[in-house]
């Protein structure tokens, strides 16, 4: 009987080993010939405009071809916690990626992720967060795809200044000649938020302008209508426009004027994300910008290709699309 139970065991101790190492297998990228092995890591999934990106990203890659060959990816969602990305980040480096996209949780972390990758002389795209550009020369590999976080809020600024010299009667609703606003910003010390925030107050220096209050909520839809609702009521009565880092912050001023049955104010954002489009199709919200997200996909497979092809002599360490305004 122990015999017959010990066979038993070991038989079962073996299927266990068999069916383990056939599951840690099929999860690993495989090294298959004819095909590029790329690893994208990303912030967050849960971000309406990263997921919109990512999405239109794999797109692209599955209908194109890389030095020939088609491309195997696989995708590591951080969930905004940059613990969670460290670990993720240190897995992909042994799996023999041919090349990491990588949308980093926190940019000032670039220096350490890039040394690692540079020691294992693995080709990186950053992109989308901004980097500091002198951790961009601790590899000759690694390259910085994005828009120029301070022109889009340059862009927000002469949207509005267009507002004030067409429609200053309807838009200083309490005749006191000027332009009362809030200021929403994303996180904190965030390179994008205050690059944003910077060419908005850069660029409207011609207004009247007279800031309410500012606020951040990282970026965040649900944070942003909940942190506007905690304000005090008359500086939400007096605000005239409402300027946001971004559109789902935007959404979020938006959700909170709907809910309580208010007079919308004039509300920008930046991103251009389909709903955030739709609303201003509608006319419900003035205005957006759109960072040119698809000419950034496009560049970053273009260059990921040659970076497969070891043709990258041409390419900057830094490469910007151009924002443009979306308006009613």
């Amino acid at each position: 009987m122990k015999t017959n139970l010990f066979s038993y065991n070991s038989i079962l101790f073996t299927l266990i080993i068999i069916l383990i190492s056939t599951i840690t297998i099929w999860k690993l990228p495989q090294t298959q010939n004819g095909y590029t092995h790329i690893g994208i890591a990303v912030y967050d999934m849960d971000d309406t405009f990263i997921n919109d990106y990512v999405t239109k990203l794999q797109n692209k890659i599955d209908r194109s071809s890389f030095s020939g060959k088609k491309v195997l990816y696989e995708i590591f969602d951080a969930e905004g916690n940059a613990n969670r990305q460290e670990h993720q980040l240190q897995y992909m480096y042994t799996q023999n990626f041919d090349a990491l996209l990588i949308n980093l949780v926190t940019p000032s972390s670039a220096a350490s992720v890039l040394n690692e990758t540079a020691n294992h002389d693995i080709p990186v795209i950053l992109f989308n967060r901004e980097a500091d550009k002198k951790d961009l020369s601790i590899s000759k590999q690694t390259w910085y795809v994005g828009t120029a976080a301070k022109k889009a809020g340059a862009i927000q600024a002469d949207m509005l200044q267009n507002v004030w010299n067409i429609d200053k009667v309807n838009l200083d609703r309490n005749k006191n000649n000027k332009l009362d606003y809030i200021l929403i910003e994303g996180e904190q010390t965030h390179f994008d938020a205050v690059r944003r925030t910077n060419g908005f107050l850069e660029s409207s220096q011609n207004l009247p302008l007279n800031q309410l209050t500012n606020l951040s909520a990282d970026w965040q839809r649900n944070l942003s209508s909940v942190k506007f609702s905690k304000l005090d009521t008359s500086i939400i009565q007096s605000a005239e426009a409402i300027i946001c880092n971004n559109d789902d912050m935007a959404l979020g001023v938006y959700d909170y004027y709907k809910q309580h049955n208010l007079k919308l104010p004039l509300i920008l954002g930046i991103n251009n994300s389909p709903e955030m489009n739709q609303k201003i199709q509608a006319g419900e919200i003035y205005g957006t910008v759109d960072n040119g997200t698809n000419d950034q996909i496009t560049y970053i497979c273009k260059l990921l290709n040659d970076i497969l092809n070891k043709d990258t002599a041409k390419y900057h360490k830094i490469w910007y699309s151009k924002p443009f305004a979306i308006e009613k």
